[in-house]
Protein backbone atom coordinates (compact mmCIF):
# COMPACT_ATOMS: atom_id res chain seq x y z
CA UNK A 1 0.00 0.00 0.00
CA UNK A 2 1.49 3.34 -1.07
CA UNK A 3 0.89 6.46 0.86
CA UNK A 4 -2.08 7.59 -0.33
CA UNK A 5 -3.46 3.86 0.83
CA UNK A 6 -4.07 2.85 -3.12
CA UNK A 7 -3.07 -0.71 -3.21
CA UNK A 8 -2.75 -3.11 -6.09
CA UNK A 9 -6.01 -5.06 -5.37
CA UNK A 10 -7.49 -1.29 -5.90
CA UNK A 11 -5.75 -0.61 -9.44
CA UNK A 12 -6.76 -4.49 -10.63
CA UNK A 13 -10.14 -3.26 -9.51
CA UNK A 14 -10.74 -0.31 -10.70
CA UNK A 15 -8.59 -0.36 -13.93
CA UNK A 16 -7.93 -3.39 -14.53
CA UNK A 17 -11.87 -5.11 -14.75
CA UNK A 18 -12.86 -1.81 -16.77
CA UNK A 19 -9.94 -2.42 -19.54
CA UNK A 20 -11.17 -6.22 -19.21
CA UNK A 21 -14.45 -5.44 -19.95
CA UNK A 22 -13.59 -3.54 -22.61
CA UNK A 23 -11.71 -5.58 -24.14
CA UNK A 24 -14.50 -8.52 -24.39
CA UNK A 25 -17.32 -5.92 -25.74
CA UNK A 26 -16.41 -6.15 -29.00
CA UNK A 27 -17.34 -10.37 -28.76
CA UNK A 28 -20.16 -9.42 -27.10
CA UNK A 29 -21.45 -6.72 -29.91
CA UNK A 30 -20.65 -9.62 -32.11
CA UNK A 31 -22.56 -12.20 -30.46
CA UNK A 32 -25.44 -10.20 -30.28
CA UNK A 33 -25.28 -8.92 -34.07
CA UNK A 34 -24.55 -12.63 -35.08
CA UNK A 35 -27.77 -13.71 -32.99
CA UNK A 36 -30.02 -10.65 -34.29
CA UNK A 37 -28.83 -11.52 -38.28
CA UNK A 38 -29.59 -14.97 -37.70
CA UNK A 39 -33.01 -14.10 -36.07
CA UNK A 40 -33.35 -11.57 -39.10
CA UNK A 41 -32.31 -14.23 -41.78
CA UNK A 42 -34.40 -16.51 -40.51
CA UNK A 43 -37.51 -14.16 -40.65
CA UNK A 44 -36.75 -13.34 -44.28
CA UNK A 45 -36.10 -17.34 -45.27
CA UNK A 46 -39.47 -18.00 -43.91
CA UNK A 47 -41.51 -14.76 -45.76
CA UNK A 48 -40.02 -16.53 -48.66
CA UNK A 49 -40.76 -19.88 -48.04
CA UNK A 50 -37.37 -21.13 -47.60
CA UNK A 51 -36.74 -21.98 -44.17
CA UNK A 52 -37.70 -25.26 -44.41
CA UNK A 53 -35.47 -26.33 -46.59
CA UNK A 54 -32.38 -24.60 -45.28
CA UNK A 55 -30.22 -24.76 -42.36
CA UNK A 56 -29.27 -21.87 -40.17
CA UNK A 57 -26.19 -21.62 -38.50
CA UNK A 58 -24.04 -18.88 -36.23
CA UNK A 59 -20.46 -18.87 -35.82
CA UNK A 60 -21.29 -15.89 -32.61
CA UNK A 61 -17.80 -15.18 -31.79
CA UNK A 62 -16.77 -14.48 -34.93
CA UNK A 63 -20.47 -12.84 -35.76
CA UNK A 64 -21.06 -14.57 -39.55
CA UNK A 65 -24.16 -16.86 -39.90
CA UNK A 66 -23.94 -19.42 -42.18
CA UNK A 67 -27.12 -20.91 -44.46
CA UNK A 68 -27.15 -23.48 -46.26
CA UNK A 69 -29.53 -23.19 -49.21
CA UNK A 70 -30.68 -25.99 -52.00
CA UNK A 71 -28.90 -25.84 -55.02
CA UNK A 72 -31.54 -26.60 -57.66
CA UNK A 73 -31.86 -27.57 -61.50
CA UNK A 74 -34.92 -26.55 -63.20
CA UNK A 75 -36.89 -27.71 -66.04
CA UNK A 76 -39.70 -25.81 -67.91
CA UNK A 77 -43.16 -27.46 -67.18
CA UNK A 78 -45.16 -29.47 -69.70
CA UNK A 79 -46.79 -27.14 -72.07
CA UNK A 80 -49.89 -28.59 -73.03
CA UNK A 81 -50.41 -30.75 -69.51
CA UNK A 82 -49.61 -28.28 -67.24
CA UNK A 83 -51.19 -24.67 -66.88
CA UNK A 84 -48.92 -23.33 -64.76
CA UNK A 85 -46.84 -23.04 -67.47
CA UNK A 86 -48.57 -19.85 -68.73
CA UNK A 87 -48.70 -18.53 -64.83
CA UNK A 88 -46.21 -16.40 -63.02
CA UNK A 89 -45.40 -17.93 -59.95
CA UNK A 90 -47.35 -15.91 -57.24
CA UNK A 91 -44.78 -16.93 -53.93
CA UNK A 92 -41.30 -15.67 -55.92
CA UNK A 93 -38.28 -15.10 -54.26
CA UNK A 94 -37.21 -11.34 -53.85
CA UNK A 95 -33.63 -12.01 -52.95
CA UNK A 96 -30.55 -11.89 -54.61
CA UNK A 97 -30.09 -15.07 -57.18
CA UNK A 98 -33.51 -15.63 -57.45
CA UNK A 99 -35.16 -14.22 -60.51
CA UNK A 100 -35.89 -17.48 -61.67
CA UNK A 101 -39.13 -17.79 -59.12
CA UNK A 102 -40.75 -15.31 -61.23
CA UNK A 103 -41.91 -18.14 -63.42
CA UNK A 104 -43.10 -22.19 -62.13
CA UNK A 105 -40.42 -24.64 -63.10
CA UNK A 106 -39.88 -28.51 -62.46
CA UNK A 107 -37.48 -28.17 -59.91
CA UNK A 108 -34.77 -30.92 -58.52
CA UNK A 109 -32.54 -30.32 -55.79
CA UNK A 110 -29.32 -31.65 -56.87
CA UNK A 111 -26.73 -29.97 -53.89
CA UNK A 112 -26.52 -27.31 -51.34
CA UNK A 113 -24.79 -24.61 -51.12
CA UNK A 114 -23.17 -22.92 -47.89
CA UNK A 115 -23.57 -18.55 -47.78
CA UNK A 116 -21.60 -16.79 -45.12
CA UNK A 117 -23.55 -13.66 -43.90
CA UNK A 118 -22.21 -11.09 -41.81
CA UNK A 119 -25.60 -8.85 -42.80
CA UNK A 120 -29.06 -9.68 -43.98
CA UNK A 121 -28.57 -7.73 -47.03
CA UNK A 122 -25.71 -10.72 -48.20
CA UNK A 123 -28.11 -13.20 -48.21
CA UNK A 124 -28.28 -15.07 -51.70
CA UNK A 125 -30.30 -17.88 -53.28
CA UNK A 126 -27.93 -20.04 -54.84
CA UNK A 127 -28.80 -19.51 -58.82
CA UNK A 128 -30.30 -22.85 -60.48
CA UNK A 129 -28.65 -24.75 -63.56
CA UNK A 130 -31.25 -24.92 -66.62
CA UNK A 131 -30.02 -26.28 -69.85
CA UNK A 132 -29.68 -22.99 -72.25
CA UNK A 133 -31.89 -24.26 -75.33
CA UNK A 134 -34.74 -24.92 -73.17
CA UNK A 135 -34.71 -21.94 -71.49
CA UNK A 136 -34.54 -19.72 -74.84
CA UNK A 137 -37.30 -21.88 -75.88
CA UNK A 138 -39.43 -21.29 -72.97
CA UNK A 139 -38.97 -17.25 -72.92
CA UNK A 140 -39.61 -16.96 -77.01
CA UNK A 141 -42.69 -19.29 -76.30
CA UNK A 142 -44.02 -16.69 -74.01
CA UNK A 143 -43.14 -13.73 -76.05
CA UNK A 144 -39.56 -12.49 -75.69
CA UNK A 145 -38.04 -11.71 -78.99
CA UNK A 146 -34.00 -11.81 -79.57
CA UNK A 147 -31.95 -8.68 -79.21
CA UNK A 148 -29.25 -9.21 -82.04
CA UNK A 149 -26.58 -6.75 -80.37
CA UNK A 150 -26.39 -8.57 -76.80
CA UNK A 151 -26.73 -11.85 -78.87
CA UNK A 152 -23.13 -10.92 -80.91
CA UNK A 153 -21.52 -9.68 -78.26
CA UNK A 154 -21.87 -12.42 -76.13
CA UNK A 155 -20.34 -14.45 -79.21
CA UNK A 156 -17.60 -12.52 -79.37
CA UNK A 157 -16.58 -12.16 -76.13
CA UNK A 158 -18.40 -14.67 -74.33
CA UNK A 159 -17.89 -14.70 -70.32
CA UNK A 160 -16.20 -11.10 -70.30
CA UNK A 161 -19.44 -9.87 -71.82
CA UNK A 162 -20.87 -6.73 -69.67
CA UNK A 163 -23.13 -7.79 -66.71
CA UNK A 164 -26.18 -6.11 -67.81
CA UNK A 165 -25.86 -7.20 -71.56
CA UNK A 166 -29.70 -8.03 -72.81
CA UNK A 167 -30.24 -11.22 -74.96
CA UNK A 168 -34.08 -10.99 -74.98
CA UNK A 169 -36.53 -8.09 -74.82
CA UNK A 170 -40.33 -7.91 -74.27
CA UNK A 171 -42.40 -8.96 -76.62
CA UNK A 172 -42.64 -5.84 -80.07
CA UNK A 173 -43.58 -2.55 -78.16
CA UNK A 174 -42.62 -2.76 -74.98
CA UNK A 175 -39.82 -1.70 -73.09
CA UNK A 176 -37.23 -3.87 -70.44
CA UNK A 177 -35.28 -6.73 -70.81
CA UNK A 178 -36.23 -9.93 -70.19
CA UNK A 179 -33.12 -12.34 -69.91
CA UNK A 180 -29.62 -10.29 -69.71
CA UNK A 181 -26.11 -11.26 -68.48
CA UNK A 182 -25.62 -10.95 -64.76
CA UNK A 183 -22.72 -10.95 -61.91
CA UNK A 184 -21.23 -15.05 -61.98
CA UNK A 185 -22.10 -16.47 -58.31
CA UNK A 186 -18.56 -18.09 -58.42
CA UNK A 187 -15.72 -19.03 -61.32
CA UNK A 188 -16.57 -21.97 -62.41
CA UNK A 189 -16.79 -21.14 -66.20
CA UNK A 190 -20.52 -21.09 -66.36
CA UNK A 191 -22.33 -18.44 -67.79
CA UNK A 192 -24.99 -16.54 -65.17
CA UNK A 193 -28.18 -14.89 -66.59
CA UNK A 194 -30.67 -12.76 -64.80
CA UNK A 195 -34.23 -13.11 -65.85
CA UNK A 196 -37.50 -10.73 -65.35
CA UNK A 197 -41.04 -10.83 -66.85
CA UNK A 198 -43.68 -8.63 -66.43
CA UNK A 199 -47.98 -9.60 -66.16
CA UNK A 200 -48.15 -6.89 -68.95
CA UNK A 201 -45.74 -8.85 -71.17
CA UNK A 202 -48.09 -11.81 -71.17
CA UNK A 203 -49.26 -11.55 -74.90
CA UNK A 204 -49.42 -15.31 -75.41
CA UNK A 205 -51.14 -18.53 -74.13
CA UNK A 206 -51.63 -21.93 -75.00
CA UNK A 207 -53.70 -20.98 -78.39
CA UNK A 208 -50.17 -20.11 -79.97
CA UNK A 209 -48.00 -22.05 -81.75
CA UNK A 210 -45.34 -24.42 -79.74
CA UNK A 211 -41.64 -22.48 -80.21
CA UNK A 212 -40.11 -22.75 -83.63
CA UNK A 213 -43.75 -24.01 -84.95
CA UNK A 214 -44.73 -21.53 -88.16
CA UNK A 215 -48.35 -21.30 -89.31
CA UNK A 216 -49.58 -19.91 -92.70
CA UNK A 217 -52.44 -19.35 -93.71
CA UNK A 218 -54.29 -19.52 -97.28
CA UNK A 219 -54.38 -16.40 -99.02
CA UNK A 220 -58.01 -15.33 -99.53
CA UNK A 221 -59.67 -13.50 -102.19
CA UNK A 222 -60.19 -10.17 -100.74
CA UNK A 223 -58.50 -8.12 -102.55
CA UNK A 224 -60.05 -7.17 -105.92
CA UNK A 225 -58.99 -6.61 -109.58
CA UNK A 226 -58.97 -3.76 -111.75
CA UNK A 227 -62.30 -4.62 -113.37
CA UNK A 228 -63.83 -4.86 -109.65
CA UNK A 229 -64.72 -8.68 -109.79
CA UNK A 230 -63.17 -11.09 -107.31
CA UNK A 231 -59.93 -12.91 -107.73
CA UNK A 232 -61.65 -16.70 -106.99
CA UNK A 233 -64.56 -15.53 -109.53
CA UNK A 234 -61.62 -15.07 -112.48
CA UNK A 235 -62.65 -17.41 -115.55
CA UNK A 236 -60.25 -19.83 -116.18
CA UNK A 237 -58.64 -19.92 -119.88
CA UNK A 238 -56.92 -23.18 -119.86
CA UNK A 239 -56.81 -26.43 -117.17
CA UNK A 240 -53.24 -26.56 -115.24
CA UNK A 241 -52.08 -29.57 -115.65
CA UNK A 242 -48.29 -30.17 -115.94
CA UNK A 243 -45.46 -27.49 -115.00
CA UNK A 244 -42.76 -29.16 -117.49
CA UNK A 245 -44.94 -29.72 -120.22
CA UNK A 246 -43.20 -28.28 -123.35
CA UNK A 247 -44.44 -24.71 -124.91
CA UNK A 248 -45.85 -24.67 -128.76
CA UNK A 249 -43.43 -24.19 -131.28
CA UNK A 250 -43.07 -20.93 -132.31
CA UNK A 251 -43.38 -20.58 -136.23
CA UNK A 252 -41.13 -18.51 -138.71
CA UNK A 253 -42.23 -15.05 -139.27
CA UNK A 254 -42.96 -13.73 -142.58
CA UNK A 255 -40.31 -10.96 -143.83
CA UNK A 256 -41.08 -7.65 -142.40
CA UNK A 257 -40.07 -4.58 -141.44
CA UNK A 258 -38.31 -4.99 -137.50
CA UNK A 259 -38.08 -3.01 -134.74
CA UNK A 260 -37.06 -3.73 -131.10
CA UNK A 261 -40.51 -3.95 -129.54
CA UNK A 262 -41.73 -6.60 -132.84
CA UNK A 263 -39.42 -9.17 -132.77
CA UNK A 264 -38.92 -12.95 -132.61
CA UNK A 265 -37.74 -12.93 -128.91
CA UNK A 266 -40.10 -10.30 -127.87
CA UNK A 267 -42.87 -12.17 -128.69
CA UNK A 268 -42.12 -15.48 -127.77
CA UNK A 269 -43.62 -15.60 -123.56
CA UNK A 270 -47.02 -14.90 -125.05
CA UNK A 271 -48.08 -18.45 -125.54
CA UNK A 272 -46.94 -18.80 -121.41
CA UNK A 273 -48.82 -15.45 -120.83
CA UNK A 274 -52.21 -16.05 -122.68
CA UNK A 275 -52.11 -19.58 -120.28
CA UNK A 276 -51.50 -17.73 -116.60
CA UNK A 277 -54.21 -18.80 -114.26
CA UNK A 278 -54.70 -16.66 -110.94
CA UNK A 279 -52.56 -17.83 -108.23
CA UNK A 280 -55.09 -17.90 -105.66
CA UNK A 281 -57.40 -19.93 -108.07
CA UNK A 282 -54.27 -22.40 -108.30
CA UNK A 283 -54.22 -23.07 -104.57
CA UNK A 284 -57.58 -23.70 -104.50
CA UNK A 285 -57.27 -26.07 -107.01
CA UNK A 286 -54.65 -28.25 -105.99
CA UNK A 287 -55.71 -28.00 -102.45
CA UNK A 288 -58.64 -30.69 -103.79
CA UNK A 289 -56.11 -32.86 -105.06
CA UNK A 290 -53.79 -32.77 -101.26
CA UNK A 291 -56.52 -32.26 -98.45
CA UNK A 292 -59.69 -34.13 -98.17
CA UNK A 293 -61.44 -32.04 -94.89
CA UNK A 294 -61.69 -28.22 -94.94
CA UNK A 295 -58.52 -26.45 -94.10
CA UNK A 296 -57.55 -22.81 -94.05
CA UNK A 297 -53.91 -22.89 -93.27
CA UNK A 298 -51.28 -25.36 -91.90
CA UNK A 299 -48.15 -25.31 -90.04
CA UNK A 300 -44.82 -26.78 -89.71
CA UNK A 301 -41.35 -26.66 -88.11
CA UNK A 302 -37.81 -27.41 -89.47
CA UNK A 303 -36.84 -31.00 -88.78
CA UNK A 304 -32.79 -30.46 -88.95
CA UNK A 305 -32.50 -27.92 -91.57
CA UNK A 306 -35.65 -29.39 -93.46
CA UNK A 307 -39.34 -28.96 -93.73
CA UNK A 308 -40.42 -32.81 -93.73
CA UNK A 309 -43.95 -32.30 -93.44
CA UNK A 310 -46.76 -30.01 -92.88
CA UNK A 311 -49.92 -30.53 -90.50
CA UNK A 312 -53.43 -28.54 -92.00
CA UNK A 313 -55.68 -26.85 -89.72
CA UNK A 314 -59.06 -25.23 -90.20
CA UNK A 315 -59.58 -22.35 -87.48
CA UNK A 316 -55.84 -23.34 -86.02
CA UNK A 317 -57.01 -26.68 -84.74
CA UNK A 318 -55.35 -29.85 -86.39
CA UNK A 319 -57.64 -31.48 -88.75
CA UNK A 320 -55.25 -34.26 -88.68
CA UNK A 321 -54.23 -34.62 -92.37
CA UNK A 322 -50.68 -34.03 -93.17
CA UNK A 323 -48.81 -33.17 -96.44
CA UNK A 324 -45.05 -34.67 -97.12
CA UNK A 325 -42.55 -32.02 -98.52
CA UNK A 326 -40.29 -34.40 -99.31
CA UNK A 327 -40.97 -34.83 -103.20
CA UNK A 328 -40.22 -30.89 -104.23
CA UNK A 329 -36.60 -31.50 -104.31
CA UNK A 330 -33.52 -30.04 -101.75
CA UNK A 331 -33.83 -26.43 -103.74
CA UNK A 332 -36.99 -25.83 -103.32
CA UNK A 333 -37.06 -26.87 -99.89
CA UNK A 334 -34.38 -24.70 -98.76
CA UNK A 335 -35.60 -22.02 -99.95
CA UNK A 336 -39.00 -22.79 -98.95
CA UNK A 337 -38.01 -22.09 -95.35
CA UNK A 338 -35.47 -19.42 -96.34
CA UNK A 339 -38.80 -17.31 -97.16
CA UNK A 340 -40.50 -18.46 -94.58
CA UNK A 341 -37.53 -17.18 -92.38
CA UNK A 342 -37.84 -14.15 -93.81
CA UNK A 343 -41.09 -13.72 -93.74
CA UNK A 344 -41.39 -14.81 -90.29
CA UNK A 345 -42.07 -11.39 -88.30
CA UNK A 346 -45.34 -11.60 -90.79
CA UNK A 347 -46.26 -14.47 -89.23
CA UNK A 348 -47.63 -15.66 -85.73
CA UNK A 349 -43.84 -17.51 -84.66
CA UNK A 350 -40.23 -16.98 -85.85
CA UNK A 351 -37.73 -19.61 -86.99
CA UNK A 352 -35.23 -18.45 -84.53
CA UNK A 353 -33.71 -22.01 -84.82
CA UNK A 354 -32.79 -21.21 -88.52
CA UNK A 355 -29.74 -19.41 -89.80
CA UNK A 356 -30.25 -18.31 -93.80
CA UNK A 357 -27.20 -20.25 -95.70
CA UNK A 358 -24.28 -17.97 -96.96
CA UNK A 359 -24.48 -19.16 -100.28
CA UNK A 360 -28.05 -17.69 -100.39
CA UNK A 361 -27.70 -14.30 -98.39
CA UNK A 362 -24.18 -13.68 -100.83
CA UNK A 363 -26.62 -14.67 -103.92
CA UNK A 364 -29.56 -12.46 -103.04
CA UNK A 365 -27.55 -9.09 -102.43
CA UNK A 366 -26.23 -9.63 -106.43
CA UNK A 367 -27.27 -7.68 -109.32
CA UNK A 368 -27.48 -11.21 -111.62
CA UNK A 369 -30.64 -10.38 -113.98
CA UNK A 370 -29.89 -8.38 -117.19
CA UNK A 371 -32.27 -5.80 -118.14
CA UNK A 372 -32.33 -6.95 -121.92
CA UNK A 373 -34.11 -10.12 -120.55
CA UNK A 374 -36.28 -8.50 -118.68
CA UNK A 375 -37.69 -6.68 -121.58
CA UNK A 376 -37.71 -9.89 -123.99
CA UNK A 377 -39.66 -11.50 -121.26
CA UNK A 378 -42.06 -8.86 -121.98
CA UNK A 379 -41.91 -7.97 -118.12
CA UNK A 380 -39.89 -4.50 -118.77
CA UNK A 381 -40.50 -1.94 -121.54
CA UNK A 382 -36.83 -0.58 -123.25
CA UNK A 383 -37.83 2.92 -122.02
CA UNK A 384 -37.61 1.55 -118.36
CA UNK A 385 -34.23 0.02 -118.76
CA UNK A 386 -30.87 1.29 -120.34
CA UNK A 387 -30.18 0.89 -124.01
CA UNK A 388 -28.98 -2.04 -124.55
CA UNK A 389 -29.26 -3.30 -127.68
CA UNK A 390 -28.48 -2.09 -131.68
CA UNK A 391 -30.82 -0.85 -133.84
CA UNK A 392 -32.34 -3.26 -135.89
CA UNK A 393 -31.77 -3.87 -139.65
CA UNK A 394 -33.75 -1.98 -142.38
CA UNK A 395 -35.28 -5.05 -144.40
CA UNK A 396 -37.37 -2.45 -146.78
CA UNK A 397 -35.76 -1.52 -150.22
CA UNK A 398 -34.29 1.70 -149.85
CA UNK A 399 -35.23 4.59 -152.65
CA UNK A 400 -31.67 4.56 -154.27
CA UNK A 401 -32.34 0.86 -155.19
CA UNK A 402 -35.92 0.83 -156.13
CA UNK A 403 -35.28 3.73 -158.24
CA UNK A 404 -32.62 1.73 -160.15
CA UNK A 405 -34.72 -1.76 -160.13
CA UNK A 406 -37.92 0.64 -162.13
CA UNK A 407 -35.26 2.26 -164.18
CA UNK A 408 -33.55 -0.93 -165.72
CA UNK A 409 -37.50 -2.48 -165.81
CA UNK A 410 -38.22 0.92 -167.94
CA UNK A 411 -35.28 0.50 -170.23
CA UNK A 412 -36.00 -4.04 -170.67
CA UNK A 413 -39.53 -3.13 -171.91
CA UNK A 414 -38.37 -0.76 -173.86
CA UNK A 415 -35.90 -2.86 -175.81
CA UNK A 416 -38.90 -5.69 -175.40
CA UNK A 417 -41.19 -3.18 -177.63
CA UNK A 418 -38.01 -3.00 -180.22
CA UNK A 419 -38.10 -6.61 -180.65
CA UNK A 420 -39.87 -9.11 -183.27
CA UNK A 421 -42.56 -10.52 -181.10
CA UNK A 422 -41.05 -13.85 -180.47
CA UNK A 423 -37.45 -12.37 -179.26
CA UNK A 424 -39.48 -10.14 -177.43
CA UNK A 425 -41.22 -13.30 -175.13
CA UNK A 426 -38.43 -14.51 -174.71
CA UNK A 427 -36.82 -11.73 -173.74
CA UNK A 428 -39.85 -10.97 -171.41
CA UNK A 429 -38.82 -14.43 -170.20
CA UNK A 430 -35.89 -14.01 -169.40
CA UNK A 431 -36.81 -10.85 -167.82
CA UNK A 432 -39.35 -11.95 -165.63
CA UNK A 433 -37.37 -15.13 -164.26
CA UNK A 434 -34.43 -12.74 -163.14
CA UNK A 435 -37.21 -10.53 -161.28
CA UNK A 436 -37.62 -13.78 -159.78
CA UNK A 437 -34.60 -14.79 -158.41
CA UNK A 438 -33.90 -11.45 -157.25
CA UNK A 439 -36.78 -11.28 -155.56
CA UNK A 440 -36.19 -15.30 -154.27
CA UNK A 441 -32.62 -13.71 -153.40
CA UNK A 442 -34.07 -10.35 -151.27
CA UNK A 443 -36.01 -12.63 -149.27
CA UNK A 444 -33.39 -15.22 -148.26
CA UNK A 445 -31.34 -12.54 -147.40
CA UNK A 446 -34.16 -10.84 -144.98
CA UNK A 447 -34.35 -14.27 -143.36
CA UNK A 448 -30.98 -14.14 -142.90
CA UNK A 449 -30.95 -10.56 -141.36
CA UNK A 450 -34.39 -11.17 -139.43
CA UNK A 451 -32.22 -14.10 -138.00
CA UNK A 452 -28.66 -12.32 -137.32
CA UNK A 453 -30.24 -9.82 -135.32
CA UNK A 454 -32.53 -12.38 -133.19
CA UNK A 455 -28.98 -14.18 -132.33
CA UNK A 456 -27.12 -10.59 -131.59
CA UNK A 457 -30.33 -9.56 -129.29
CA UNK A 458 -30.23 -12.37 -127.48
CA UNK A 459 -26.55 -11.84 -127.39
CA UNK A 460 -27.38 -8.49 -126.43
CA UNK A 461 -30.14 -9.24 -123.91
CA UNK A 462 -28.20 -11.84 -121.79
CA UNK A 463 -24.78 -9.16 -122.07
CA UNK A 464 -26.85 -6.11 -120.48
CA UNK A 465 -26.75 -4.63 -117.80
CA UNK A 466 -27.78 -6.28 -114.44
CA UNK A 467 -30.49 -5.20 -112.25
CA UNK A 468 -31.11 -5.36 -108.47
CA UNK A 469 -32.79 -8.36 -106.96
CA UNK A 470 -35.26 -5.82 -105.66
CA UNK A 471 -36.40 -4.13 -108.67
CA UNK A 472 -36.56 -7.35 -111.02
CA UNK A 473 -39.35 -8.16 -108.24
CA UNK A 474 -41.07 -4.62 -108.09
CA UNK A 475 -41.21 -5.75 -112.21
CA UNK A 476 -42.44 -9.21 -112.06
CA UNK A 477 -45.50 -8.27 -109.42
CA UNK A 478 -46.56 -5.39 -111.65
CA UNK A 479 -46.29 -7.99 -114.42
CA UNK A 480 -48.19 -10.52 -112.66
CA UNK A 481 -50.84 -7.77 -111.35
CA UNK A 482 -51.70 -6.78 -115.27
CA UNK A 483 -51.61 -10.64 -116.41
CA UNK A 484 -54.18 -11.05 -113.57
CA UNK A 485 -52.37 -13.64 -111.78
CA UNK A 486 -52.59 -11.81 -108.64
CA UNK A 487 -54.81 -9.49 -106.76
CA UNK A 488 -54.42 -5.79 -107.72
CA UNK A 489 -53.02 -4.47 -104.47
CA UNK A 490 -50.51 -7.28 -103.82
CA UNK A 491 -47.19 -6.93 -102.23
CA UNK A 492 -43.93 -8.68 -103.00
CA UNK A 493 -45.07 -10.32 -99.29
CA UNK A 494 -47.97 -11.00 -99.96
CA UNK A 495 -47.02 -12.59 -103.16
CA UNK A 496 -44.23 -14.40 -101.29
CA UNK A 497 -46.73 -16.04 -98.58
CA UNK A 498 -49.19 -17.63 -101.38
CA UNK A 499 -46.02 -18.71 -103.23
CA UNK A 500 -45.27 -20.69 -100.30
CA UNK A 501 -48.57 -21.98 -100.07
CA UNK A 502 -48.75 -23.02 -103.63
CA UNK A 503 -45.21 -24.64 -103.32
CA UNK A 504 -47.03 -26.99 -100.46
CA UNK A 505 -50.02 -27.69 -102.57
CA UNK A 506 -48.74 -28.47 -105.73
CA UNK A 507 -45.13 -30.51 -105.38
CA UNK A 508 -44.35 -29.99 -108.97
CA UNK A 509 -44.10 -26.26 -109.01
CA UNK A 510 -42.37 -25.90 -106.13
CA UNK A 511 -39.77 -28.22 -107.88
CA UNK A 512 -39.98 -26.02 -110.69
CA UNK A 513 -39.70 -22.98 -108.70
CA UNK A 514 -36.72 -24.50 -107.16
CA UNK A 515 -34.80 -25.48 -109.63
CA UNK A 516 -35.10 -21.94 -111.57
CA UNK A 517 -33.66 -20.84 -108.44
CA UNK A 518 -30.83 -23.18 -108.98
CA UNK A 519 -30.21 -22.18 -112.27
CA UNK A 520 -30.76 -18.64 -111.33
CA UNK A 521 -27.69 -18.73 -108.56
CA UNK A 522 -25.73 -20.47 -110.61
CA UNK A 523 -25.43 -17.79 -113.72
CA UNK A 524 -25.41 -15.65 -110.96
CA UNK A 525 -21.78 -16.90 -109.43
CA UNK A 526 -20.71 -18.26 -112.48
CA UNK A 527 -20.22 -15.89 -115.08
CA UNK A 528 -23.43 -14.40 -115.99
CA UNK A 529 -26.89 -16.01 -117.96
CA UNK A 530 -26.48 -18.39 -121.07
CA UNK A 531 -29.08 -18.92 -123.56
CA UNK A 532 -30.69 -21.99 -122.83
CA UNK A 533 -31.33 -20.62 -119.03
CA UNK A 534 -32.68 -17.54 -120.85
CA UNK A 535 -35.04 -20.02 -122.76
CA UNK A 536 -36.11 -21.72 -119.23
CA UNK A 537 -37.08 -18.08 -118.03
CA UNK A 538 -39.21 -17.65 -121.35
CA UNK A 539 -41.40 -21.00 -120.94
CA UNK A 540 -41.31 -20.49 -117.25
CA UNK A 541 -42.38 -16.56 -117.22
CA UNK A 542 -44.62 -17.14 -114.30
CA UNK A 543 -42.57 -19.47 -112.42
CA UNK A 544 -39.59 -16.87 -112.62
CA UNK A 545 -41.96 -13.93 -111.24
CA UNK A 546 -43.03 -16.60 -108.64
CA UNK A 547 -38.94 -16.95 -107.70
CA UNK A 548 -38.40 -13.42 -108.09
CA UNK A 549 -40.61 -12.71 -105.09
CA UNK A 550 -38.58 -15.41 -103.07
CA UNK A 551 -35.82 -13.46 -103.76
CA UNK A 552 -36.70 -10.13 -103.08
CA UNK A 553 -38.04 -11.13 -99.52
CA UNK A 554 -34.88 -12.73 -98.52
CA UNK A 555 -33.22 -9.84 -99.82
CA UNK A 556 -34.70 -7.39 -97.58
CA UNK A 557 -34.36 -9.99 -94.60
CA UNK A 558 -30.59 -9.85 -95.29
CA UNK A 559 -30.57 -6.00 -95.59
CA UNK A 560 -32.41 -4.90 -92.70
CA UNK A 561 -30.81 -7.55 -90.69
CA UNK A 562 -33.62 -8.77 -89.48
CA UNK A 563 -32.23 -12.82 -89.45
CA UNK A 564 -30.68 -12.23 -85.72
CA UNK A 565 -30.61 -16.15 -84.88
CA UNK A 566 -27.01 -16.55 -86.45
CA UNK A 567 -25.32 -15.51 -83.32
CA UNK A 568 -27.85 -16.97 -80.85
CA UNK A 569 -27.44 -20.74 -82.66
CA UNK A 570 -23.83 -20.47 -81.91
CA UNK A 571 -24.46 -19.24 -78.29
CA UNK A 572 -26.53 -21.95 -77.81
CA UNK A 573 -23.89 -24.30 -79.09
CA UNK A 574 -21.74 -22.94 -76.97
CA UNK A 575 -23.02 -23.23 -73.56
CA UNK A 576 -25.52 -26.31 -73.07
CA UNK A 577 -26.02 -25.23 -69.41
CA UNK A 578 -26.31 -21.82 -67.38
CA UNK A 579 -26.98 -20.44 -64.13
CA UNK A 580 -30.16 -18.61 -63.64
CA UNK A 581 -29.50 -16.41 -60.62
Amino acid sequence: MDKNGASATDIITYIGIPLAVLGVLPILYSFVRAILVQRSIRRTLHRHGLLDSSITRGSLMEGIVEVELPRCTITPLDRDEDPEYWKLNPHQVFLKGSSWSVFNWNTLVTGRQLVRCQYKDELRVPEADIDFEDLIAFLLDRGAIPDPKGWHLLKSIGLWTPTGTALLLPPRGMSGTVLKVATPDNADGLLSLQVDWKPQWDTRGSFSLPPFWVRLKQPGSGKVLADGTETMCEPETIDFKDDHADFEEIHEPQAQDISRDNTLVNETPENETSASQSLIKQIEERKLHVTTTPNDSFRFKLDGDRVQKVLFEDEELPTGEIHEMTSAGETANLWFICAASSLSQRLESELWNFTIPNQITSFVKRKSVPCGVMVLLGILNNDDVPPWASPPPSLQESAEEMSERMRRDMYERRLEDAMPPAQAAEARRVRMMRSAHEFHNQHIARQKALRDYEERRLVEAIQSARLENNTVAKATLAYLIAERVVPEGYTIEDLALAVLYLMVMDNAKGKLIGDILERWALWSQFGGMQKVQLELLMKNKVAFCYAAALVSVVYHAEAGDSNSSTDMLECLKSWKRVRLG
